[in-house]
């Protein structure tokens, strides 16, 4: 990419840098969201500077929990061994990661997008609200994001930069599928959701006449492969950090997965894997029902949670589930904006 096209891109990452620092400075001398905002990050701190004092005492550190939350809390011990056990350390890195991403998914689009359209899409995520908070905060959304960003940049290049010999094509892909990799490490989900947009658009690219197909089977075998690999690699990273406060029990609750799984407590024992209409249903009102009682434990004032997608649907075939996706996938979209649900004067919700 020439300098003159480097020049928005460096501009669009200061900019985003200086709103995500400023909102991490700002929220942690002066809150201003209510506590529950801030409750991901104070788990992870709370943890990490229990990790800290174990290390400080001789002792090996014990980092519980899943995967996501174990990486969280190594990396945030690392930085508190190396700049002191304040949050602030972490929201400054996550500012930088989050400003990292915005100039990657800009980068991304101009695979197939001219550079105004590309650099305007990126604008809006430098200025979007709750992207500026949450990529402020605690090491999760800022890192997933970057990774997510970066498997589509890969790929797109990849595959729709026809100007690309095999052998670089294949560079960016396999870049993509570590990228892919780590995001999944943050949330399973965008792994296999990213995945499969990716396949898909890859196997329209290889309709286009101009397309190099060697390159677009290419990278669908290696982004084919890193899905494959994943719960190997996530397996790995989550069995070598050392825990006895787990029973054998709860260990098997924290494997990583493609397909997420709940328990039935009623059933101990009994795993419901959202693969039939009755285990979506199941899923979806098992983790709402946790979602709500979380809420109320996390609030003294026993906090309603009123942007839960059709909590009452339940699904007995398939057909009851294609039905409900188009409302559900538009609540999903366009739930978050003003005039769908009550904003209550609530600045979180503004």
């Amino acid at each position: 990419m020439s300098w003159i096209r480097r020049r928005p891109l460096l501009a669009l990452g200061a900019l985003a840098l200086v709103l995500r620092a400023s909102c991490a400075l700002v929220t942690e001398f002066k809150p201003i969201f209510p506590a529950y905002y801030y409750t991901d990050a104070n788990l992870i701190h709370a943890a990490a500077t229990g990790a800290l004092e174990d290390v400080h005492a001789g002792r090996a550190p014990m980092i519980n929990g899943t995967l996501s939350a174990r990486i969280q809390t190594l990396i945030t011990l690392q930085t508190y061994r190396t700049f002191g056990a304040r949050p602030l350390a972490i929201k400054l890195i996550n500012a930088v990661l989050g400003a990292l991403a915005v100039v990657t998914l800009t980068w991304a689009l101009t695979f197939v997008f001219p550079l105004r359209i590309a650099l305007i899409s990126g604008i809006f995520v430098a200025l979007w609200p709750s992207h500026i908070f949450y990529t402020s905060q605690n090491l999760k959304e800022a890192p997933a994001a970057l990774l997510a960003y970066a498997a589509l940049g890969g790929t797109l290049a990849a595959g729709f930069d026809i100007n690309l010999t095999l052998p670089r094509a294949t560079s960016f892909a396999f870049g993509a599928a570590l990228a892919l990799i780590g995001a999944g490490f943050y949330r399973s989900y965008v792994l296999v959701n990213l995945t499969a947009a990716l396949l898909l658009a890859l196997g329209l690219a290889s309709l286009s006449a101009r397309a190099r197909r060697a390159n677009t089977v290419a990278t669908a075998a290696i982004l084919l492969a890193a899905l494959m690999f994943y719960p190997i690699a996530a397996s790995s990273v989550l069995l070598s950090f050392h825990s006895q406060a787990l029973g054998a029990s709860d260990r098997g609750r924290i494997q990583p997965r493609l397909i997420p799984v709940t328990y039935n407590e009623f059933h101990p024992g009994a795993v419901i894997r959202p693969t039939s209409p009755e285990g979506i249903t199941f899923f979806r009102k098992s983790r709402q029902f946790a979602d709500r009682y979380w809420a109320k434990f996390q609030s003294p004032n026993s906090r309603e949670i009123g942007t839960q997608i059709y909590p009452d649907a339940e699904f007995k075939s398939w057909g009851d589930v294609l039905s409900f996706l188009p409302k559900g996938s538009f609540a999903a979209l366009f739930m978050p904006l003003p005039g769908l649900y009550a904003l209550d004067g609530k600045i979180g919700r503004w």
